[in-house]
């Protein structure tokens, strides 16, 4: 009987040790601010019935050493060259917005290949969002190039 107690009591008090190191190590709920964007894309060629692949990105993330560019927040297509866009910002330890597109001109589905190089892209930056929300404007004018081409400038 007095095994069975001190069975138990070890069982019990490593199910608290671990509740105890879970609650603790966890983080907390991330508070995002609910954004919207007004996006308009133009380019030198037609962009009716094409489909424009789009990415959002932090300019900046993290925080001292550990501060990156281009943290991507969400990716989507869209079939209008204006369009707005809502999503969720997480405002801690992020800065900036850059928003990139690009259009499949030859309909692989991928931006761009050792065959094909003639898909354009294009980017906007905002330093200053949230504060500042301006509407995003990205002409296609460069082939084959990802965002990290346009952003961080230099």
């Amino acid at each position: 009987m007095e095994l069975k107690m001190k069975k138990k009591s070890h069982i019990l008090s490593f199910i608290l040790f671990s509740s105890f190191m879970l609650a603790g190590c966890s983080e907390g709920e991330k508070e995002f601010e609910k954004k919207t964007i007004r996006v308009e894309v133009t380019a030198e060629q037609s962009l009716v019935d094409k489909t424009i692949y789009v990415s959002s990105f932090h300019s900046q993330s993290g925080i001292g050493f550990q501060q990156h560019p281009l943290y991507e927040i969400e990716s989507f297509s869209v079939e209008s060259t204006n369009f707005e866009r809502s999503f969720d910002y997480d405002p801690a330890g992020n800065t900036g917005l850059v928003v990139y597109a690009w259009v499949d001109n030859d309909d692989d589905g991928i931006n761009c290949t050792m065959d094909s190089r003639n898909d354009t892209s294009g980017a906007a930056i905002d330093e200053g969002f949230p504060e500042t929300n301006s509407t995003f404007i990205i002409e296609l004018t460069e082939n084959c190039v990802g965002p990290d081409w346009f952003y961080p400038v230099e």
